[in-house]
């Protein structure tokens, strides 16, 4: 399916960067004068809708942010997008302020869904985009992009045009190499657990757990509490589970004004102070988390049940899958090497869950076909302004806007944290805005839009 007609803006990806990018258009055009055009935006997302992570989804879980860092509030607490107002439409606010502390994750995704709902705007689910193709015009000039997807239950191919794209679909799961050729149902990046923790067998089970960050805790307590005989393998490659940086001034790396101070570093001085920030949110577990596995293991220990197997200083250099007489899957061996002695033992296991963590693409693989338009320095990562704008060579017009996949050059709160996801939108809306008056055709022209110049903008857009 494709159409002629020219949008202001297709968006790959609707889950929080791609939201927080429409609520930020939303905001604006109903604070403008009635009569006006409101932005001419679809948004694609491969999914079947706006879910929060959830296939994470597990009981007790809760977010490791602020509820006030939301779609809107750090940008304007007036929007009828905030956390607190979802709470109000919901009839929840009161008996959420008794709880204190975090939202659930149960509770934030249900926010994120709601958001969708409430911007009212095109969204087409059941789509992931696959290319962004160049459109060259009669003189030269590529002014506009063709954003292809397919709709992965029918494989049918979708196409929408737009003066500027903007990728909106996050970190892709990161699977270490020797685990790659045993990739399906008994051994799984997190992402997808649950789906694949339903088709393993009924307990008890032996599961392995690789990684040491707060998802690989949760999911140890989660299987700890499925079955009381599941034998679990915590499989780290450091002393053990550390928890989060959780000071208050070095989390201030989360604030707005971080993000210009990192921009403006070079390559090299980018790098020591990701270094620094790390572990406020990476291989690392919050105080709940550590204290309950401790516990846990504590226990264990105490009743002599040797249920818990934590393998510290430990990597995974060998995977084989096993099979039954009938061919089907019946477990995984993994040979571990200690990183230090060099020691090897080997365990079976029913399942291998890998909270690996996630990558951030430089250059999302759907911007291959238009990459040698895009300007690059000399490490080869694509240049990209302060806007989140790809700089593009002479004769390529189209807006291209990296949303929430730009950590290594905005900093550490500029990617999957909600933290400034609200600025970060504002500032791609505002610059895509600009971008739109100064390039508007003659009025009444073909595919005229014309838009109010950011100057000249409210205040609180």
């Amino acid at each position: 399916m494709s159409s002629d007609r020219v949008h202001d803006l297709v968006v790959a990806g609707f889950g929080p960067a791609g939201i927080s990018l429409a609520v930020a258009a939303v905001d604006h055009d109903e604070a403008q004068p009635t009569g006006l055009p409101a932005l001419d935006a679809v948004f694609l997302e491969r999914a079947a809708d706006s879910a929060w992570q959830p296939n994470l989804m597990l009981p007790g879980t809760d977010i490791q942010h602020h509820f006030l860092r939301d779609f809107a509030t750090p940008r304007d607490p007036r929007s009828r997008f905030t956390f607190p107002n979802y709470l109000v439409s919901t009839g929840r606010f009161y008996p959420f302020t008794l709880l204190g502390g975090y939202a659930s994750r149960r509770e934030w995704s249900a926010y994120v869904e709601w958001a969708a709902r409430e911007i009212g705007r095109p969204v087409e689910y059941h789509r992931e985009v696959i290319e962004v193709l160049p459109v060259p015009e009669p003189d030269g000039r590529v002014r506009s992009v063709e954003v292809v997807s397919v709709d992965p239950r029918d494989d049918s191919h979708h196409r929408h045009r737009a003066r500027n794209v903007a990728i909106s679909t996050g970190h892709q799961p990161h699977v270490p190499e020797v685990f790659r050729p045993s990739l399906g149902e008994r051994v799984f990046h997190a992402q997808e657990l649950l789906p694949r923790l339903a088709l393993l067998p009924d307990g008890p089970l032996r599961i392995a757990v690789i990684g040491a960050g707060q998802s690989a805790g949760e999911i140890l307590l989660h299987l700890a509490a499925a079955h009381p005989d599941n034998q679990l393998h915590a499989l780290t490659r450091n002393a053990g589970f550390r928890m989060y940086e959780l000071g208050h001034f070095s989390n201030e790396v989360y604030f707005p004004e971080e993000t210009d101070y990192f921009y403006d570093l070079d390559g090299s001085q980018r790098e020591r102070v990701f270094a620094g920030a790390k572990a406020t949110n990476y291989a690392a577990v919050d105080p709940d988390v550590s204290t309950a596995l401790y516990q846990s293991v504590y226990d264990d220990r105490l009743t002599g049940r040797k249920r818990w197997h934590i393998h510290r200083r430990t990597e995974v250099t060998d995977v084989a899958v096993r099979h039954g007489s009938d061919g089907t899957t019946s477990g995984v061996s993994l040979r571990l090497t200690e990183v230090n002695t060099g020691a090897v033992e080997t365990i079976d296991v029913d399942a291998v869950v890998l909270s690996t963590g996630f990558t951030e693409p430089r250059i999302p693989s759907a911007l291959r076909p238009i990459q040698e338009y895009l300007l690059t320095d000399g490490a080869g990562d694509p240049v990209v302004t302060r806007s989140h704008r790809v700089e593009t060579r002479d004769g390529f017009e189209a807006g291209v806007y990296l949303n929430g996949i730009t950590e290594w050059r905005h900093g550490i709160s500029s990617a999957t944290s909600f933290s400034v996801m609200a600025l970060k939108a504002d500032t791609i809306h505002r610059d895509l805005r600009t971008r739109l008056a100064s390039r508007a055709p003659a009025v009444g022209s073909p595919g005229t839009h014309i838009e109010t110049p950011a100057a000249e903008a409210p205040a609180n857009w």
